[in-house]
């Protein structure tokens, strides 16, 4: 009798060695691998372009809804002056560097439409001061008989009080020409010494009736609880900003002294109190 034969043991195929043409991709493999990569990256491009533009979008449909946006540069000090078209007459003067800066887009300027003065503690509907002259306020040591050539397109003043003024003092001349236009560009700045004259009054006919002088606005001055002024700016897109001023020194005995200086003299700068910012 023939014994069966066993059966052989199936064998196991070896396995393909690293690097060997049937474990690696093949290359068509690699194709479809880059291909793929190339869709993510192109995507991502496409999504990042996407919020790119649509940011620009909206920042530019803010910006035509916000229109021009207008910041005041605080005065570091202003003048009072006494005007005299004649030598018996006289009103006192506000002199005050405006510095605008329109921080909106170059296609978004504005222009102040309405600009006046008013002395602080009162309302406008009381008595305010409307914007009458474009000034440049001139200060040199006084030398008699010498003057310095007006322009032929502006007036000239020279203050003047009730003390004659000595040779080698310091002198203020305003070389004053009519009201410009505040145009602020968007994208730039703009700076202007504004005059008004406490004698062109707005308001209450009682409450005007105080500054029709330079005499009755000193003494004006000189009741005041402060001695300070505020500027109003009323823009055509911006609406309305306001620039402050107020006498560094509180105590009325410097008040006192300087109101003093103004009237012999006829002129004064007033430094204004700064505010610190943190």
């Amino acid at each position: 009798m023939v014994e069966p034969k066993p059966t052989p043991r199936p064998r196991r195929s070896a396995k393909p060695k690293a690097g060997s043409e049937a474990g690696s991709a093949t290359p068509a493999r690699k194709d479809e691998l880059k291909t793929a990569g190339w869709r993510v990256t192109e995507a991502g491009a496409a999504v990042a372009a996407f919020l790119l533009s649509l940011s620009i979008f909206l920042l530019g449909t803010f910006q035509s809804i916000r229109g021009a946006e207008i910041v005041l540069l605080p005065p570091q000090y202003v003048y009072l002056y006494r005007d005299a078209p004649k030598p018996e007459t006289g009103v006192l003067v506000l002199a005050v560097e405006a510095g605008m800066i329109n921080t909106a887009r170059a296609d978004y300027g504005d222009v102040a439409i309405q600009v006046y003065a008013e002395l602080a503690g009162t309302t406008a509907e009381t008595a305010r001061f409307p914007y009458d002259a474009s000034v440049e306020p001139v200060t040199l040591p006084h030398e008699d008989g010498q003057w310095i050539e007006c322009p032929v397109d502006a007036r000239c003043v020279e203050a003047a009080g009730s003390v004659p003024i000595q040779a080698g003092q310091m002198s203020l001349r305003i070389i004053e020409r009519r009201p410009e236009l505040l145009s602020v560009p968007g994208g730039s700045a703009n700076s202007a010494w504004l005059g008004f004259a406490f004698g062109h009054c707005r308001g209450e006919s009682d409450a005007c009736g105080e500054f029709q002088s330079f005499e009755d606005a000193l003494q004006k001055l000189r009741d005041a609880p402060e001695l300070a002024f505020r500027v109003t700016l009323d823009f055509h897109s911006d609406g309305r900003k306001t620039i402050f001023c107020a006498f560094e020194k509180n105590d009325a005995a410097s008040r006192q002294r300087y109101l003093d200086f103004l009237e012999k003299r006829g002129w004064a700068t007033l430094r204004c109190r700064q505010e610190l910012r943190s």
